[in-house]
């Protein structure tokens, strides 16, 4: 059985298309990653590029393309659809950002970030 380590983001942190780091430790480990708003639906996943094992946003928070359309690593360019984390253009395409299960709640969103996601 897998366990689990919760991390709160209240929903007021996210406007309309917003995304926020977050940091947490998991089995003595720390784990990065990222909330994303789009529209009403809200998506998370692991802080880090499948190109190369940075974050995305450089420690800045800021993660996404020029018109926020998509995810963007800021190193090199890489772009991610946000409803599926799947790397669209650029070095590692066809690859997919690590997806994390939200828990929303009406003032909060719940994170579920696997212990097996540091391993």
């Amino acid at each position: 059985m897998s366990k689990f380590t919760k991390v709160f983001i209240p929903k007021s942190r996210l406007s309309r298309r917003d995304g926020k780091g977050f940091e947490t430790k998991v089995s003595g480990k720390i784990f990065r990653g990222i909330v994303v708003k789009q529209g009403d639906q809200y998506f998370a996943y692991q802080n880090l590029c499948k190109h190369l094992p940075i974050t995305l946003d450089l420690n800045d928070d800021e993660f996404f393309s020029h018109d926020k359309a998509f995810i963007q690593c800021q190193m090199h360019g890489a772009i991610y659809e946000i409803p599926t984390g799947k790397c669209i253009a650029g070095p590692c395409e066809g690859a997919k950002l690590n997806a994390l299960k939200i828990i929303e709640e009406e003032d909060q969103l719940i994170v579920l970030v696997p212990d097996k996601a540091v391993a």
